[in-house]
C-alpha cells in the first residue's frame, strides 16, 4: 500500500522559533487547508542542533507532549527532527547512544516520526571516524541506519543530506559520488528530503526530479525554500505557491514548506500550496496553467485571509519551546526579560563532553529564552478604513516572492525610473511642453500611487496586533522610500533640485535584489535624492490613537538633527534644556552626539516610533584613538565654531560652559588596565515618551552585537551613582561595577567582557577626571 502524499509545514529556519502558542493555531489552520505533517527543526533551538546531546528538562519534555498531543488532535503528523552533524563522531558508541537515547526520549513523550538532519555542515569527516568510514556518506548513511532501526523502523523516517540541492553538489549533480552512496546505502524506508536546483529553487521540474530519484533509489520529498526570508530579514514573501507543476506530485513522496520566520504572514504560502498539492495529474506536462494557475490559488488564499486582519488578537506573549543560547541577540524590536526554569537541572546537563574532548557549555534555566513583554493591548476603536481585498492583492504584490515582484510593484517600480531617468535633451520631440507635461502627468501618478500604498500600511494598524507587529516593521522602509521619491520629485518638479541623468536599464524589471522592492525603490533614486531630511518625517494622522510601534534600525545621515534634537531635549538633568541654549541650540549635540557620528557613525543605531527618531545609541570600538581624533579633528572644529567665552565665570551662561570645554579641554587618559579588556564604550539617549517601554536593551543589544562583530573585547560605561535603576538596568545586562580603590564622587564605571571566559573585572584607578564629552550620557538623561 503507497503512502499517503506529504503535504506541510517544516519550522526549519534560522532565527526565533515559533512560540508554543503558535504551534498549537498552526495544526487546525493547515488541517483545515488539507495538509498532514509538522516537522519540528527549527535551526535555533539549541538542543536540536547545536547540543543536541543534551536530554530535555522535565518542564521541556511536558510542553513537547503537549505539543504532540495538539497535532494528533488535528490528525497533523509530527516529526521531530534532530540535526547532530555539526560535531557528531559517527563511529563512537558512545555518540550513538547518546543520539538514540534524545530520540527515545522524544518517543516517549508520544512521538511516531523522526528525522535526521545532515545540512549546513562541512562534508569531512572528524580524525577518528576516518579510520572506519570511506566518506562522509558512508557514515551519515550507517548512523541513520541504525538509528532506523532502534526506532523499530517508523513509517515516516526522513533524512537530510548534507548535498540537499544541485548547487550544492560536488563537483556537480551528475559527478557527485556523495548522493549515489546514499542512496545505495540508505534503508530504502528512509525519505530523502531535497531542496531543487538550489538552496530556493525559482522553478522545479519534473525532468530534475526524475534525476535525482534515479540517483537516490527513491522518490525524494522536497523541503521547499521558496518562502523562506531568514536570509534577508528585509524581506517577506506573500506570493502564491508557483514554480512548481502539480505534475511533480506522483514523483515526490511530498513536499514540506520552510515558511517566513515571522508566523502570522504565512497564511497565503501555506493556502496555496495546500491548493497544488490537491491538484494530482496523470501526465507529466508542466504546462498546467489549467489545472492548477497561481493567481486563481493566491485570489482564494486572499479571500479566505482577509477577515483575519479585523479579528482583534493580541501579539503572542509566550517564549519558544526551547532555549536558543547566542542567536538571542538578533531580536532588536522587544525588551528580553530572563524567564525562571520550571525545573531543577543536574550539574551533567549543564555540560556535555563530546567524543571529540569538546566541552559543549548549555545555557542554564536563567537563559532561557526571555518572554516578549510588549504592550500589545489593541485600543478599542472602529476602524474607519478596514482592509478589502484589493489592499491584500496590493500588499502581496509588494512581497511577493525571491525572484519577482507582483505586477504593481513592477509597475510602480517602472514609473519611478522612467520619472528619474527622463530627459527632454534626448527625446525626439520638439514640443518640449508636451514632454513636461507628460513628465508631470505621470509624476502626479506616481504620488496618488504612493499615497494609495502609504494608506494601505496604515490599514494594517488594525484589531489583529499579532499581524500588525510582523508585518510593520518591514513595511516601514518601503513607506520611508516613497515618502522620499514623493518629496525628491516635487522638488524637481519646482525646479529645487538637479541631478545628474542615469541611462535607462536595459531591463527595468526587478528580479531577486537583496532588500526587495523597498530596496529596488532606494536604488533607482539618484544620490540628490537622499539629502532632503524632511522625507524621515513620516505623518501621522492620529499618534495618539494608535499603539506605538518602536523600530531600531542604523543610523543615516539624515537623522542627525534629530539625534541633536535628543540631545537637546534632555540636557536640563533629563528635561527639556532648549532655554540654556537659545542662540546655540546645537552646541550640546555637537558636545554629546557629534563626535560619534563624525568618527564612528557605523555603530550608531536610531529608535523610531510613528512619530519619527525618539532615541538613539552611539558605540566606539577603540575609546583612546577616538579621543585622539576628537583632540587632533573634532575640538579644533568646535573652536572655529563657537567662541571662546570672557575670563570672568560669573557671567557664562549654559552655553559659555559648554564651549569652555571645546576650548579648555582637560586631558583624558584611558588607563590600560580599562582600555585592555574593556577598550570601546557606548552612550544611549531615550526621548520621554520612549522611555518606561522596554526599548532601552533593544538598543544596547544592536551596538553591543555590532562591537562584538567588530573584534572589541569588552565594553565600559559610566554612570551617576545616584542612578539605582541605571545600575540595575546594566547589570541586567551583564555590567558589572568596577571596584576603584579611588571611588570618582560622581561616577560609576561599569564593565562587559565579550569573551565568555572573562569572569571578573580588573580594578581601574581613574587618571584624571572624565571630560565633558564623556562616554556616558551624563550631558543627557539616560534611560
Amino acid at each position: 500500500m503507497s503512502k499517503p502524499f506529504v503535504c506541510g509545514v517544516v519550522e526549519g529556519f534560522y532565527g526565533k522559533p515559533w512560540t508554543m502558542k503558535q504551534r498549537a493555531q498552526l495544526f487546525p489552520r493547515i488541517s483545515q487547508f488539507g495538509m498532514n505533517t509538522f516537522m519540528y527543526a527549527p535551526k535555533d533551538d539549541f538542543k536540536h542542533r547545536s547540543v543536541w546531546r543534551v536530554p530535555y528538562s522535565v518542564s521541556e519534555s511536558e510542553q513537547l507532549r503537549r505539543l504532540i498531543e495538539e497535532s494528533k488532535l488535528h490528525n497533523i503528523r509530527f516529526i521531530y527532527a534532530l540535526s547532530p552533524g555539526l560535531d557528531m563522531v559517527y563511529s563512537s558508541e558512545k555518540e550513538m547512544k547518546l543520539l538514540k537515547d534524545k530520540l527515545e526520549q522524544v518517543r516517549e513523550l508520544g512521538c511516531e516520526s523522526f528525522a535526521l538532519l545532515f545540512d549546513d555542515i562541512e562534508p569531512q569527516l572528524h580524525p577518528k571516524d576516518e579510520a572506519r568510514f570511506q566518506t562522509p556518506a558512508h557514515a551519515q548513511a550507517y548512523v541513520t541506519n541504525e538509528v532506523y532501526h532502534h526506532l523499530g523502523a517508523p513509517s515516516t523516517f526522513l533524512f537530510c543530506p548534507t548535498e540537499y540541492c544541485e548547487a550544492y553538489c560536488q563537483p556537480s549533480f551528475y559527478q557527485s559520488t556523495y548522493l549515489p552512496t546514499i542512496g545505495r546505502e540508505l534503508n530504502l524506508g528512509i525519505e530523502i528530503l531535497w531542496t531543487g536546483p538550489r538552496v530556493i529553487s525559482k522553478h522545479i521540474s519534473c525532468a530534475s526530479i526524475r534525476a535525482v530519484n534515479k540517483v537516490l533509489r527513491r522518490k525524494v520529498m522536497i523541503w521547499d525554500n521558496l518562502h523562506a526570508n531568514d536570509y534577508d530579514k528585509r524581506r517577506l514573501f506573500l506570493g502564491p505557491y508557483s514554480g512548481r507543476s502539480p505534475a511533480l506530485v506522483p514523483l515526490l513522496s511530498g513536499v514540506l514548506s520552510n515558511p517566513n520566520c515571522e508566523y502570522e504572514i504565512n497564511y497565503i504560502p501555506l493556502h496555496t500550496l495546500a491548493t497544488w498539492s490537491k491538484l494530482s495529474i496523470e501526465t507529466e506536462d508542466e504546462s498546467s496553467e489549467d489545472v492548477y494557475d497561481p493567481s486563481k490559488a493566491l485570489a482564494s488564499a486572499v479571500v479566505d485571509w482577509l477577515p483575519k486582519f479585523s479579528v482583534a488578537e493580541n501579539c503572542t506573549t509566550e517564549i519558544p519551546l526551547i532555549t536558543r543560547g547566542d542567536n538571542a541577540l538578533e531580536s532588536m524590536d522587544v525588551e528580553h526579560v530572563p524567564e525562571k526554569a520550571d525545573s531543577p537541572q543536574t550539574e551533567e546537563m549543564m555540560s556535555v563532553e563530546s567524543e571529540s574532548g569538546e566541552k559543549k557549555a548549555i545555557p542554564s534555566p536563567s537563559d532561557e529564552i526571555p518572554q516578549l513583554p510588549l504592550d500589545c493591548e489593541a485600543p478599542m476603536m472602529p476602524i474607519q478604513d478596514p482592509m478589502t481585498v484589493e489592499d491584500l492583492f496590493l500588499l502581496c504584490d509588494m512581497f511577493y516572492l525571491p525572484y519577482q515582484h507582483g505586477s504593481r510593484a513592477v509597475e510602480l517600480l517602472q514609473e519611478l525610473s522612467w520619472l528619474v531617468n527622463f530627459d527632454p535633451e534626448n527625446q525626439d520631440s520638439e514640443d518640449n511642453s508636451t514632454l513636461s507635461s507628460e513628465w508631470s502627468r505621470k509624476a502626479e501618478q506616481f504620488r496618488i500611487k504612493s499615497d494609495i500604498i502609504i494608506q494601505l500600511f496604515s490599514k494594517i494598524d488594525g484589531p489583529n496586533r499579532s499581524l500588525h507587529y510582523e508585518i510593520h516593521p518591514y513595511v516601514t522602509e518601503i513607506e520611508s522610500v516613497l515618502c522620499r521619491a514623493k518629496a525628491f520629485i516635487s522638488r524637481v518638479e519646482k525646479n529645487e533640485c538637479s541631478f545628474s541623468r542615469r541611462p535607462m536599464p536595459r531591463d527595468p524589471e526587478p528580479w531577486v535584489f537583496q532588500g526587495g522592492f523597498g530596496a529596488e525603490l532606494s536604488r533607482i533614486l539618484p544620490p540628490e535624492a537622499f539629502k532632503s531630511d524632511d522625507v524621515y518625517r513620516r505623518p501621522v494622522e492620529n499618534p495618539s490613537a494608535a499603539t506605538c510601534v518602536y523600530f531600531v534600525r542604523p543610523y543615516c545621515p539624515a537623522d542627525q538633527e534629530f539625534l541633536y534634537k535628543i540631545c537637546l531635549l534632555n540636557s536640563d538633568n533629563g528635561q527639556d534644556g532648549t532655554h540654556l541654549f537659545p542662540d546655540h541650540p546645537d552646541i550640546i549635540g555637537d558636545r554629546g552626539v557629534g563626535p560619534y557620528l563624525e568618527f564612528s557613525s557605523e555603530l550608531a543605531y536610531v529608535l523610531t516610533d510613528d512619530a519619527g527618531v525618539c532615541g538613539y545609541v552611539l558605540g566606539v570600538v577603540d575609546t583612546q584613538s577616538f579621543y585622539e581624533a576628537v583632540y587632533s579633528e573634532w575640538l579644533p572644529k568646535m573652536c572655529e565654531k563657537y567662541a571662546a567665552p570672557g575670563p570672568d565665570k560669573s557671567t557664562w551662561n549654559s552655553t559659555d560652559e559648554v564651549a569652555n570645554g571645546f576650548h579648555n579641554p582637560p586631558k583624558v587618559i584611558i588607563p590600560e588596565c580599562l582600555s585592555g579588556p574593556y577598550p570601546s564604550h557606548i552612550k544611549f539617549n531615550l526621548l520621554s515618551r520612549a522611555q518606561g517601554k522596554g526599548m532601552g536593551e533593544s538598543l544596547i543589544t544592536c551596538v553591543l552585537e555590532s562591537l562584538k562583530q567588530s573584534g572589541s573585547r569588552g565594553v565600559h560605561l559610566d554612570i551617576s551613582p545616584d542612578d539605582i535603576r541605571y545600575l540595575n538596568f546594566y547589570t541586567s545586562l551583564g555590567f558589572k561595577e568596577i571596584n576603584m580603590p579611588t571611588q570618582p564622587l560622581n561616577q560609576v564605571f561599569l564593565g562587559k567582557a565579550f569573551d565568555p571566559d572573562e569572569d571578573g573585572l580588573p580594578e581601574v584607578t581613574p587618571q584624571t577626571d572624565v571630560p565633558t564629552d564623556q562616554p556616558a550620557a551624563n550631558d543627557a538623561q539616560q534611560s
